[in-house]
């Protein structure tokens, strides 16, 4: 089984509220899954959006493990993340590296899961998105 999965993470004021999205497509390019979550206030960009990809991961791995194998092209468009994710960066910041542990522990610890991770334009990242969005929006205390 191949799955595509698009992720993104956004803080209004970076920091502020913040929130993590992820579209699950099949191969068709049919939406199997959205899901989003408020992560907090006085959160980063970064934060948000190592936060989707973590996620992103958890989904995934479930899903490998109810299906004994599955693919997954992981979509972001965060350069940054992207980058320290397949390791061509550092990741230094604590909070960040934390969640970067435990992404990748994960990983390790499925072997059914073969996950790659792209960097997309925004423009082909609008449904997850659009979902942050949505999520933030719906926060009633934002700005409080």
């Amino acid at each position: 089984m191949k799955v595509f999965v698009n992720i993104d993470g956004g803080s209004r004021g970076n920091p502020g509220p913040a929130a993590a999205a992820m579209v699950i497509t099949g191969e068709e390019g049919e939406v199997l899954a959205t899901k989003s979550k408020f992560l907090g206030f006085r959160l980063t960009n970064n934060f948000a959006e190592w936060s989707a990809l973590e996620g992103a991961v958890t989904a995934l791995v479930h899903l490998a493990r109810r299906y004994g194998s599955l693919e997954a092209e992981v979509r972001a468009d965060s350069e940054l993340v992207v980058r320290q994710f397949n390791r061509q960066y550092k990741v230094k910041d604590a909070k960040l590296k934390s969640i970067a542990e435990r992404v990748w522990q994960a990983l390790a610890g499925t072997p059914g899961l073969k996950l790659s991770l792209k960097h997309v334009p925004r423009e082909e990242n609008k449904l997850a998105d659009a979902a942050v969005n949505h999520e933030l929006d719906n926060q009633k205390s934002i700005g409080n």
